[in-house]
């Protein structure tokens, strides 16, 4: 099958939000039982979700950002010979894959897709843990008043709680997250993945908005830097 028909193939393929639903509830399909039902461009250029026929992991989500991550796993060694590849994101039901921009994604999206299909297994936990996103109890008692009082670990789990419920759903809707490095003083620390990781408006609208609601949220003396 040649790129334009396989393209065609997976963009012809709709699902809807039940079935959507259904997929997720459903028993994760096993190694090679994996099937990509279509794949969904992100605000990044050079990011691309495969949507997949079943849960892909359990809880949280996976990030490969380099070879070295991959270690022994088969998809992300797989995917990361293919040339161009730079990092690969897992959360819930599909894969973001992001490539360097001098790739066309004529020349590998066929080959992203047989990968997966072929190598990728069910994660049972992910290396981030998910947030709730309806209940967070440590906002039930929260004072921004005080939360240069706090220490590292209350502040780590405020900001946290406050990505949950604000900014990580949203970033998960295009293919990516965002993962909390260090809160140093007024500076909060964050790292995008998956899409996110090398879309032009993660440094700059998304930054700003992120950044703007810590200040709402917390204090006005905040910054937020992504590294």
């Amino acid at each position: 099958m040649g790129f334009l028909a396989w393209i065609q193939k997976q963009f012809g393929i709709p699902v809807t939000v039940a079935e959507e639903k259904k997929i997720r509830a459903s028993p994760p399909p096993t190694q090679g039982q994996f099937k990509v039902l279509r794949i969904q461009p992100t605000p990044n250029p050079d990011a691309f979700q495969f949507i997949l026929n079943g849960r892909a992991i359990g809880t949280g989500t996976k990030t490969f950002d380099t070879p070295d991550d991959a270690g022994d796993d088969a998809m992300a060694k797989t995917l990361f010979d293919i040339f161009g590849i730079q990092s690969i994101y897992v959360k819930e039901n599909f894969v973001t894959i992001t490539k360097a921009n001098v790739v066309g994604w004529h020349t590998i999206m066929e080959k992203i897709g047989a990968a997966i299909e072929t190598h990728l297994k069910f994660y049972e936990t992910g290396d981030e843990a998910e947030g709730d996103n309806d209940v967070h109890p440590v906002l039930d008692n929260f004072n921004k008043e005080d939360f240069f009082d706090y220490n590292d670990e209350r502040k780590t789990e405020v900001i946290n709680a406050l990505l949950d419920i604000a900014i990580r759903p949203a970033l998960a809707n295009d293919g990516g997250g965002i993962n909390l490095l260090s809160v140093e003083d007024k500076t909060i620390k964050v790292h995008y993945q998956g899409a996110c990781g090398s879309c032009p408006s993660s440094t700059t609208g998304t930054l700003q908005y992120i950044e703007q609601f810590m200040k709402d949220a917390i204090h006005p003396d905040v910054e937020v830097q992504a590294n």
